[in-house]
């Protein structure tokens, strides 16, 4: 069983670029039956990566507001119609509906959000966000993990 994990965001803008550093890390440790890409934002030719899978799991900041006890959020994601354009605005389902639409391919899909408060210009993360991510890590392996016992 094989595993697509995609972190995006942008690396200039402070916790933008979490899913990315997780990425990264996630290559590092080399998880087996996983490949991993790290890429600034979500566009169509990713579709061809997904449909040689049989999960996905999309990473990214979700901006938060600190008064909200802001947590680290994991959905299953299905396909949905393109409500818009392609990109980091994007919706990681539009992508798992092109991949459905072009390959004929449905795979197991999640989108971890971590929680983040700083999008200024820099490539330091915040301490909230830095946190969020060690707990994505463990979690993102859960999901790995388990979808390779089954």
């Amino acid at each position: 069983m094989a595993t697509l994990i995609i972190g995006y965001g942008n690396t200039l803008r402070g916790d933008d670029g979490v899913g990315r550093y997780l990425a990264d890390r996630i290559t590092e440790l080399n998880w087996p039956h996983c490949q991993v890409l790290s890429v600034h934002q979500l566009t169509p030719e990713l579709a061809a990566a997904i449909a040689l899978v049989d999960q996905v799991i999309f990473i990214d900041a979700q901006s938060v507001d600190l008064d909200s006890s802001p947590s680290l959020s994991i959905e299953s994601l299905e396909p949905m119609e393109n409500q818009g354009e392609f990109g980091h605005r994007g919706n990681p389902a539009e992508l798992l509906m092109l991949t459905k639409l072009l390959y004929d391919k449905t795979v197991k899909a999640w989108w971890v959000l971590i929680p983040a408060v700083n999008f200024d210009y820099g490539e330091t993360l915040s301490p909230m966000t830095q946190l969020a991510q060690l707990e994505a890590l463990a979690k993102i392996w859960q999901l790995v993990d388990s979808f390779c016992q089954n």
